[in-house]
């Protein structure tokens, strides 16, 4: 083959080389601006997504306050009283258990059985206490609700 036949296809090869380049960097362009343009999607999705959850957050927190303040403007003075009652007893509690949980002593519900008579009479009459309040007066306006039927289908 001479000089001038090589050259010739060396210059074809050459040609073909260069085409595929041009193609290539079209498509590499092409592929950043996606990239880039979906980049951008996501940075707006997420800005929106935090506003979105900001939102709902606050509106969470204001449902949570008014249902708060609802709630304890609609209780009857017993029931507030039993919770108070209950948290303190609670709050009373918690170390006997944190000690048993951390295995230090024995299971508070065991030291509760073997309790002196006095203790067993005075829960007796905190319970009469609150069976004789809860009863409805003339004069109350707490309304328990009504019970349903029971049907005849029992597990």
């Amino acid at each position: 083959m001479s000089y001038l036949a090589y050259e010739v296809e060396l210059s074809k090869r050459h040609e073909k080389i260069l085409g595929q380049r041009t193609v290539l960097l079209q498509q590499m362009e092409e592929q950043l601006e996606n990239q880039t343009k979906k980049k951008n999607l996501r940075a707006v999705k997420f800005e929106s997504a935090n506003e979105r959850n900001a939102l709902l957050l606050k509106d969470l927190e204001a449902a949570e306050d008014s249902l708060r303040v609802g709630l304890h403007t609609q209780l009857h003075p017993t029931v507030i009283a039993l919770e108070t009652k209950y948290w303190a007893s609670i709050e009373e509690q918690l170390p006997k258990w944190e000690q048993f949980l951390l295995g230090r002593t024995r299971n508070p519900v065991e030291e509760r059985s073997s309790r002196p008579k006095k203790m067993q009479n005075q829960l007796h009459q905190d319970n009469d206490t609150f069976k004789n309040t809860n009863s409805q007066s003339p004069t109350s306006t707490f309304r328990t609700p009504p019970r349903c039927p029971r049907s005849g289908k029992q597990k």
